[in-house]
């Protein structure tokens, strides 16, 4: 019964609305006038009334019984959306990726991996103790683990490296955009010391940081607190000071083998009698600092005796004058004492260059060709052997 009320509701208010229409109309339309020109009256059409069958009037009825009209309001005015067709196929896939591919978030470490993983977190973990430096500064032992850096907001925290190194790149950070890292330098020349200032814009970061240079690369951890943070951080570097200590001791050695050998070569020395020297050299020029105390030779080495003080001052060249003009000549010096390879008529020393050269000549009075010929031994070393004549003036 209920369900023909409504069906009979709905005929009527369809079939009510041409005749609605067609009242307004006529009711709108102006009263005949005095004027002569007048539109014509309305004629309205009329439609038959149409059938009930032609609306879904059942299955609005339906709807409003079941309650889900306010349900579905929402459906109605959503967007719908194509079916596709049979024939449409899907957009195709890219062989590159598979169709199962997920991004992994992490991946499993075989056993290499885990081992250097240890043994690096060991090391990150070792404890690096600081130590008290110059000005205020927190020393670090450069390879004995890693540093920590510890800044705080509103302040500056500075890291020294050694003096003379140099920045080869720009420092990279893990945290870039929180961090604020920025070169300098304290002062010039070749032992300048590079610094990084370093200054978080937040507190509780926890980063690190990469600083390579001419001679090392420096990996260093950042921590900014609130309020705690370290003024200056400087670096020791225990393996500089062990290579120092090695070229120290090579260069002792160096200079004990040097004694040694000048040992042997005083050794050199003959010692048959003076009297079998061969002392008449005359000697030409110079003054009383650079003039031979004594000139000799014994047949095969020609030694030359220069005073004492000359040990610490510029000794002259010896030049060996010759048929084709001046030659250069092998020969050593052991304290005051030259000892030339070969005998020689006429030589010289020389000291300085140009007009300020002073020159003194040795002239061997018996010519070497002729065979060697004693000369008279002075008096003062007529007792003494040659070698004593190198040490005592």
């Amino acid at each position: 019964m209920k369900t023909k009320c409504v069906m009979t509701m709905l005929a009527l208010s369809v079939v009510g609305i041409p005749v609605l229409q067609a009242q307004q109309a006529t009711n709108s339309s102006p009263t005949q006038s005095a004027t002569p020109a007048q539109p014509p009256p309305l004629v309205l059409k009329k439609e038959p009334v149409p059938s009930p069958d032609k609306y879904p009037l059942a299955e609005a009825v339906r709807v409003l019984e079941s309650g889900d009209a306010q349900g579905n309001g929402a459906a109605k005015h959503a967007p719908t959306v194509p079916a596709l067709t049979v024939g449409t196929a899907p957009p195709p896939v890219s062989p590159e990726v598979p169709r199962s591919f997920e991004a992994k978030r992490d991946v499993a470490l075989n056993a290499t991996g885990l081992e250097a993983v240890l043994l690096s977190r060991e090391w990150t973990e070792s404890r690096n103790a600081p130590a008290t430096g110059k000005d205020g500064r927190v020393v670090y032992a450069y390879g004995g683990g890693l540093p920590l850096v510890v800044c705080a907001p509103l302040h500056v925290c500075i890291l020294e490296l050694e003096p003379g190194e140099k920045i080869v790149g720009e420092p990279h950070i893990g945290d870039s955009i929180r961090w604020e890292i920025s070169p300098s330098v304290s002062g010039s020349g070749p032992d300048a010391t590079p610094l990084i200032i370093i200054k978080p814009r937040i507190a509780g970061l926890d980063t690190t940081m990469v600083v390579p240079t001419d001679r090392r690369a420096y990996y260093v951890r950042l921590e900014s607190k609130p309020n705690e943070y370290v003024a200056r951080v400087a670096f020791s570097y225990p393996e500089d000071s062990k290579q120092r200590w090695q070229e120290y001791l090579a260069k002792q050695r160096e200079a004990e083998q040097r004694e040694k050998a000048q040992a042997e070569r005083v050794a050199e020395l003959p010692n048959t009698a003076l009297e079998s020297m061969y002392w008449n050299y005359e000697i030409k020029g110079g003054d009383v600092s650079t003039r031979p105390v004594h000139v000799m030779d014994d047949g095969a080495k020609t030694y030359i005796q220069m005073p004492v003080e000359t040990i610490h001052r510029e000794l002259p060249v010896l030049v060996v004058k010759g048929p084709n003009g001046s030659e250069m000549v092998n020969y050593r010096v052991k304290d005051n004492m030259y000892i030339v390879d070969r005998l020689f008529d006429r030589a010289a020393l020389l000291l300085g260059s140009g007009k300020h050269q002073t020159k003194v000549e040795l002239i061997r009075k018996a010519e070497v060709s002729s065979g060697k010929s004693p000369g008279q031994v002075p008096q003062a070393r007529a007792t003494t052997s040659v070698a004593e004549a190198g040490a005592q003036p």
